[in-house]
Formats: structure tokens, sequence, C-alpha cells
């Protein structure tokens, strides 16, 4: 996994080498303001091996790391959808559950019958679910030593 990494980060450096559009020089442009049309091919090429960094670092499971290379992925091509895609499992992952659940609910939209995206929303779930227990035990005995104090 290690390799493969390397390689990707080889290919990156390649990639921005070559970056030597003229309208690289004007203020770039938000996501929300390019086109899909617009993405250039060298623009997809980063997207795509940022992307498949994350899934090394999924596979690694590190974490943060996989957020990182999903978001540089998604600046350099934001009509990624793997790249959205391992951006939610990262922030699963973290226990960032709402940042999770908006990026879940957007790919839902676009791709109701994709099985990836039913299962990140059921781990989602069960992740909600054992933050929920670990919250209820923590406070469990908090308001019954109030009243015993009172009394």
């Amino acid at each position: 996994m290690n390799v493969a990494l390397k390689q990707y980060h080889f290919s990156l450096l390649h990639l921005r080498g070559l970056n030597t559009k003229a309208k690289d020089m004007v203020k770039p442009k938000t996501p929300e303001e390019v086109k899909e049309e617009d993405v250039t091919e060298q623009d997809k090429e980063l997207s795509t091996i940022y992307s498949n960094m994350a899934a090394c670092h999924m596979r690694l499971q590190r974490y943060d790391r996989v957020v990182k290379c999903s978001e540089q992925a998604l600046k350099s091509n934001a009509y990624n959808k793997k790249a959205k895609f391992r951006l939610a499992q990262g922030y699963i992952r973290m226990g960032a559950l709402e940042k999770a659940a908006k990026i879940i609910d957007e790919l839902a939209e676009q791709s109701p019958d994709d099985e990836g995206i039913a299962a990140e929303r059921r781990n989602m779930k069960v992740k909600e679910r054992q933050a929920d227990e670990k919250q209820r035990k923590q406070f469990a005995g908090m308001f019954d030593r109030a009243k015993k104090s009172d009394d």
C-alpha cells in the first residue's frame, strides 16, 4: 500500500509540473462557479489520483488522510463522486457524522440505487447508536446522584 502511495505522489508531482495553463494565473473560480464541462483533463487526473490515495489511506486506517486527500480531489474536480464518497467514509470513521450525513444524502439523491451509499448510511446509523449508548452510559447516574445530595 505504501508503494502505491509513493507512486501516486510521484504522479501528482508530474501533473503539477505540467500545470502551465494561463487561466490559473487569473482569479480561480469557486467550486460552485465551475461547470462540469469546464474541468480539464489534467484536473480530472489529479482528482483521480487524490481519490485513489484516499482509498489507500482508508485501507491503512488513516482516516485524517482520507479526508485530506478526498478534499484535494474535490478541489481539482468537484464532480468526482468517488472522492465525495470517500470523504463521507473518512468522516464516518472519524466520528464526524453530521458532515458525513450531508454528503451521503447528496450522493443518495444522485444515485438512489447505489448499494455502497446504502451500506455507508447503515454504517453511519450504527456509529450514531454507539455514540448514543456511550453518552447514556457516561451520564447514567448523574441525576440520581443529584437527588441523593438533595435529600
